[in-house]
């Protein structure tokens, strides 16, 4: 088994409560550096990733040989600026803005509003010349969605 995936079904196994999940593994560039992104119905808790981040390096220590080489794991939650990557991660962002690119390459934003089963409602505003700003109400299929993210905002 790769690495990565060890590493993953690893953390998956470190997991007990079910609200939280592994998004994804990541191996940088050089293979020295893994990082686990775990992710909760709420959001995680730092206390989680580190008690799982614990679990894994007890089970790396235990189960890798070291002829695999040096390596470091870190356990974290996605941060912001991080795309969301399973459909699970949506619904605890109803009622924020989103940005994503469609299917024919066209940037999107709007108010995320629902979620039915893949299919995502968002708001979006238009404005035609001469007329004032409007909302439609568009539906996006998840796998329609290239690199998603929560549009940060500091304004009041």
């Amino acid at each position: 088994m790769e690495l990565s995936a060890q590493i993953q079904q690893y953390a998956e196994e470190s997991i007990e409560d079910p609200q939280y999940f592994v998004v994804e593994v990541l191996k940088s560039a050089n293979g020295k550096l893994i990082s686990v992104l775990l992710d909760g119905d709420e959001g995680i808790p730092i206390v989680e990733c580190s008690r799982v981040g614990r679990k894994v390096s007890a089970r790396i220590d235990e189960e890798i040989p070291d002829e695999v080489g040096a390596f470091t794991v870190e356990v974290s939650s996605p941060g912001v600026d991080r795309p969301l990557k399973m459909l699970r991660q949506f619904t605890k962002h109803i009622g924020r803005n989103l940005e994503f690119t469609d299917m024919e390459g066209v940037k999107r934003e709007g108010r995320f509003v629902e979620i039915e089963a893949d299919c995502l409602k968002i708001e979006e505003s238009f404005k035609e010349k001469g007329k004032k700003k409007q909302l439609l109400l568009n539906e996006y299929k998840f796998e329609q969605m290239n690199d998603p993210r929560v549009v940060v905002s500091f304004k009041r």
